[in-house]
């Protein structure tokens, strides 16, 4: 069996790849990708020059209509840039904020119930994935204080803190989720998937993208973290019960 220094190496090495790695999806913007093919969209528009009178407008000016990815608070382009849109750079690439968080209280009277849905689902992902985050900073703080002092407490502190910010990160994902699945298949009003133009929807891919990935595995580094934390306060106190026999 293990002893408990190997078991408190493996949880703080797992512990801090984890916390890297959900605070990488967080500042990144690469949950979804949206690809769109304007090429495309431009054929249509000179096969169909009736098209081309009604659209001309949002196929410079709507970001439905432009390749993007979404983060947790910005949505980038890797192309083209709509326009007068106010963007601004981010790792080099152009950006805005995404205000769906809080949009004009006018605009918001008007939602309807799944509409609300969406926007109070949104709001939880990331105020649960930001508690997540401050969680699995301080438990980690104990963590270290716990090393200083070899204190019991200290380290089943942690694993069961870091098994609450688990929680945590999964109600996030879980919102994240709900309020994909409401934009792709339920919500039918502009500017959600269902609202399209026949030629847009043709001509977009949607992918998860790789901050997705990266988010769900940090989470499983921090499971195990806490479960090998759990484990060495364990192992540590058979150790100081032996020293006393």
């Amino acid at each position: 069996m293990w002893s408990s220094t190997i078991l408190l190496s493996l949880s703080s090495v797992f512990g801090i790849i984890g916390l890297a790695l959900v605070l990488t999806a967080a500042l990144t913007d690469n949950w979804t990708e949206y690809q769109v093919n304007r090429r495309e969209v431009i054929n249509a528009f000179n096969r169909e020059p009736e098209l081309n009178v009604r659209l001309k407008d949002a196929f410079v000016r709507n970001i439905n209509y432009f390749s993007r990815n979404y983060g947790l608070f910005q949505i980038c382009f890797p192309d083209s840039v709509p326009s007068d849109i106010g963007s601004f750079s981010k790792y080099g690439s152009p950006c805005i904020d995404n205000s769906d968080y809080f949009p004009p209280e006018a605009v918001q009277d008007n939602y309807s119930s799944q509409q609300s849905q969406r926007l109070y689902f949104m709001r939880a992902n990331v105020v649960t994935y930001v508690l997540g985050l401050g969680v699995v900073i301080v438990c980690l703080a104990i963590a270290g204080i716990g090393c200083a002092r070899q204190s019991r407490k200290a380290f089943m502190f942690t694993g069961i803190g870091l098994l609450l910010t688990v929680l945590l990160f999964a109600v996030s994902m879980a919102c994240w989720h709900y309020v994909n699945y409401l934009e792709r298949a339920v919500l039918e009003m502009s500017p959600f998937y269902k609202s399209w133009e026949p030629v847009l929807k043709s001509t977009t891919r949607f992918n998860f993208g790789w901050s997705l990935v990266v988010a769900w595995v940090g989470i499983l580094f921090i499971l195990f973290a806490s479960v090998f934390f759990i484990c060495s306060a364990s192992r540590l106190k058979i150790f100081f019960k032996d020293l006393i026999d």
